[in-house]
């Protein structure tokens, strides 16, 4: 038997809601909005189980994929591959929060309901592709891992740019090692380490491409034997740091491995037992702790440069994070890539330093509501230190001690907070 709808004014309203999500997705398959919300309707208050599967029957559908292709005016008419299609669509209000998170409940419930049926949406060629990733990661070992970091990542900006293999087209823009690791589920640290193994490899000339030759989307390049892959990657946090590289790079120049010097420096017991035990040690000790505190030192004010080159932000001495200016974070950007490039020199290292936060205070005194909270904070500060330096006088202690310069300190501290009264009193 076959139905014909001249007209929805004859259908329950459980089907009207069908008819017009069918509508919907037929509409507006390319932007499908209205589709969207109303399957999300429909899911919600399960409408699908509340109208009958077909006109010669009053059961329900068996289930959500059969309700998806059932004819209409009792089904959507389409195909289940189509309707995961158009799962994997923006709804164009989806930059709110709350329509976001209506949004993924639904798509979550759609593909749940459908899973049931045994249909995921992950077609065969999906399949063929993870399986050839996952082939290329277990020949290579982690040189796969590495090269996809060096296309996708700039260590020092989160919206620097490579030359796409040096044919003078523009690349797809690189994110930063935390946007990586934040969306991959990772650290930063981590990400970083993939990323100087991978230049390291280039510097020794085993890959024929260093990071800022490579892009995202970048062709596969040819990859070292995956036995290579400990002579330059090393699992330690440590050596992803300023110091880590510097303790390692050392350690190669005394000709001993950079893991073994890391140890070292990551156990302060066995530093301290060696150090006790034999005057060498302790004398060699006391000339490297000179060294490590202008390395360390270094090492904060370039991380500070980076931070705020990196964020556009930057904390006050109030404490509160200011915006900068584009002007000022392309002046910090500058100063950052000079560090980079000789991050040997402490003088240009601190140099940076006073200028970035030269450039901070600017930014503050350029924003009368962020300069008046900086003044408002200094202002505290002090009023709080003078009442705490005061409560340490015992006043029933005083009058046997109080002389004519005690008596003048007294009555001129009185007069500057007078004087403060006042200033305020004419201002309200």
């Amino acid at each position: 038997m076959t139905v014909r709808v001249d007209s929805n004014s004859q259908l329950t309203p459980e089907q009207e809601r069908v008819y017009r999500l069918r509508n919907a997705a037929e509409r507006d398959g390319g932007t499908p909005g209205g589709f969207l919300e109303l399957l999300a309707a429909v899911v919600a208050d399960e409408t699908w189980r509340q109208i009958p599967s077909g006109v010669s029957s009053s059961d329900p559908f068996s289930s959500f994929a059969e309700f998806i292709e059932a004819k209409p005016p009792f089904g959507l008419g389409q195909r289940v591959e189509d309707v995961h299609v158009l799962l994997q669509m923006q709804h164009p209000h989806e930059a709110a929060a709350e329509f976001r998170s209506k949004m993924d409940a639904m798509r979550s419930e759609v593909r749940r309901l459908l899973a049931q049926d045994g249909i995921t949406g992950y077609s065969e060629q999906q399949r063929d592709r993870d399986i050839q990733a996952w082939a290329a990661l277990d020949k290579s070992g982690s040189w796969w891992l590495a090269f996809f970091v060096a296309c996708q990542v700039h260590p020092q900006t989160s919206g620097a740019t490579a030359e796409d293999g040096g044919r003078g087209r523009a690349a797809k823009t690189k994110i930063s090692a935390n946007e990586f690791a934040k969306r991959a589920g990772t650290s930063a640290d981590r990400v970083l380490r993939y990323y100087k193994a991978w230049e390291a490899a280039h510097t020794a000339g085993a890959v024929a491409h260093g990071a800022d030759q490579l892009c995202p989307g970048h062709e596969p390049v040819d990859l070292p034997p995956a036995e290579d892959w400990t002579l330059y990657y090393s699992s330690r946090r440590s050596a992803s740091t300023d110091r880590g590289a510097l303790i390692s790079a050392a350690a190669e120049a005394q000709g001993i491995r950079p893991t073994k010097a890391l140890e070292v420096a990551e156990n302060p017991t066995a530093l301290r037992a060696a150090i006790l035990a034999d005057p060498r040690t302790a004398d060699a000790a006391r000339a490297a702790l000179k060294a490590l505190t202008v390395e360390e030192r270094r090492s904060e004010q370039v991380e500070y440069v980076r931070q705020v080159a990196e964020e556009g932000k930057a904390q006050a001495a109030s404490g509160q994070l200011i915006e900068l200016p584009e002007q000022i974070r392309a002046q910090v950007s500058e100063q950052l890539a000079s560090v980079t490039d000789t991050p040997t020199d402490p003088e240009l290292v601190t140099s940076a330093y006073d200028l970035v936060q030269e450039l901070v205070n600017r930014a503050v005194e350029a924003d009368p509501e962020a300069h008046a909270t900086e003044q408002r904070a200094r202002f505290q500060t002090a009023l709080k230190a003078t009442r705490k330096t005061i409560a340490t006088i015992d006043p029933a202690r005083l009058p046997d001690v109080i002389d004519d310069g005690l008596r003048e300190e007294i009555s001129a501290l009185q007069e500057s907070v007078n004087a403060l009264v006042a200033s305020i009193a004419r201002n309200k």
